[in-house]
């Protein structure tokens, strides 16, 4: 039990490094090296724990995002309003934007390097269609309530995933004159709002 947590105490400390280094140097000029130093180990010591900077770039991705799920509480699938179970990810999503800016950078440069690097794309293109596939059957769930217009809910959720990914973009390309928490906010109830039959 010991050595299990000390391993996943060390890993979390690479994925800090890493993080650090991606988000500063970006994905090309950033090596197992720099990793390395900045975790304080040893680069054997790195290559231990990943085989390649492609599997600790993908698994650096894929633990931000089980972080984000973590901050989803349980009772969230039992919420049995299609509207409120939306406006509590939106909530959700707010409070994440708001504090892990690290991470969202992070996903901009890991979605701009499934450009071209296809392991990279096809992690990438799983999230996206797991994103439009969560939000699609809450829209499902809403238009055979009655709650939500008549809608074909996976062009929604995909509307909504879009606009998010889009928002999350231009906000780390250009000098954003938006808050990105309340700008994604607003974006997302305009759409709720829209779904819901008057």
């Amino acid at each position: 039990m010991r050595i299990a947590t000390l391993k996943s105490n060390r890993k979390e400390s690479i994925f800090n490094a890493a993080l650090d280094c991606f988000n500063k140097h970006g994905y090309y000029k950033t090596s197992m090296d720099m990793i390395a130093d900045r975790a304080h180990m040893t680069k054997r010591g790195l290559y231990y724990h990943f085989k390649s900077k492609d599997e600790l770039f993908i698994s650096l991705f894929n633990y931000m995002n089980n972080k984000f799920y973590e901050q989803v509480p349980a009772s969230a699938s039992t919420v049995p309003n299609p509207e409120e179970r939306l406006m509590l990810f939106v909530k959700i999503a707010r409070r994440v934007l708001a504090e892990h800016a690290d991470f969202l950078k992070f996903s901009q440069e890991f979605m701009s390097i499934g450009v071209r690097k296809p392991k990279i794309r096809k992690v990438m293109t799983s999230y996206y269609k797991e994103q439009v596939e969560k939000v699609s059957r809450i829209i499902e769930q809403g238009v055979a309530s009655g709650q939500f217009t008549r809608v074909d809910p996976i062009t929604m959720a995909r509307a909504i995933v879009l606009l998010t990914m889009g928002a999350f973009n231009v906000y780390f390309s250009l000098d954003a004159d938006f808050n990105l928490a309340d700008q994604h906010s607003f974006d997302i109830e305009q759409m709720i709002r829209c779904l819901k039959k008057k």
